[in-house]
């Protein structure tokens, strides 16, 4: 029913004046037929990263074996991306996180409030575990979609992944602060950095210094008093009528 959906909205677009739209269209409809799986955008990046190492002049063994230490060095982090994706799509579609979805997608009773809702939950979740919400806000717009049957459903799948590029990265599973807090980060070795953090140095910052705490902030300057501000004249300037407002 929801394919069927796409389809009379997309003829709809491509037949209305909306050049903007019939152009995402035509990118999406290309995409999907000649890019339909992420593995090939993968090999796309990688003959044209090797391309431009050509042209610069740099032989194919060296751009090769760059690759693969590449590949490599970076095998521990992509591990962890992949466990946390794993994880969070195995909790998404869990049985008991179907039926909250279901109960979740009866909340919205009109497409304003269904697209308000669900960019509320994506960024929620997403706050939570950035992985279990490009599943679980997925799924549940696309709940929404099959309920509130009048939603536009290209706004309603733009709104699934707003956490992304909000507050995922400040989030419990940010990225940057779990880097930071873990031995690999180097800021034992950075006597600027971990200076008071304990005894015998540290390993790694603890997660609560790697955000903006009030202790991490700088100090404010104290405001000029009312006698020292530049441009002033006097002592008695802004002052109620008989009363002194400092010495000069």
């Amino acid at each position: 029913m929801v394919g069927d959906v796409h389809t009379e909205r997309d003829a709809e677009v491509l037949e209305g004046d909306t050049w903007p739209a019939r152009v995402a269209l035509r990118f999406t409809a290309f995409t999907e037929r000649w890019l339909p799986d992420a593995f090939g955008f993968v090999l796309v990046g990688t003959c044209l990263i090797f391309a431009l190492g050509l042209a610069t002049g740099e032989s194919p063994t060296t751009l090769v074996d760059a690759w693969g230490q590449g590949f490599w060095s970076l095998i521990q982090f992509t591990l962890q991306l992949a466990t946390i994706i794993i994880g969070g799509y195995a909790v998404a579609v869990s049985a008991p996180v179907a039926r909250l979805i279901a109960r979740m997608a009866q909340i919205p009773k009109s497409p304003r409030a269904a697209i308000a809702f669900t960019a509320a939950v994506a960024m929620i979740s997403s706050y939570l575990n950035w992985a279990f919400s490009l599943i679980f806000t997925a799924i549940l717009a696309k709940e929404i979609a099959r309920v509130v049957r009048s939603v536009d459903y290209r706004a309603l799948g733009a709104m699934a992944f707003p956490g992304l590029g909000t507050v995922w990265a400040q989030g419990l599973s940010g990225s940057a602060a779990l880097q930071v807090a873990g031995p690999a980060s180097g800021a034992d070795r950075d006597p600027a950095v971990h200076r008071g953090h304990g005894p015998g140095g540290t390993r790694g910052l603890p997660v609560s210094r790697t955000g903006s705490s009030r202790a991490d902030r700088p100090t404010r300057p104290a405001p000029f008093p009312p006698s020292r501000r530049p441009g002033t004249r006097g002592t008695r300037m802004s002052c109620v009528r008989g009363t002194r407002c400092g010495e000069p």
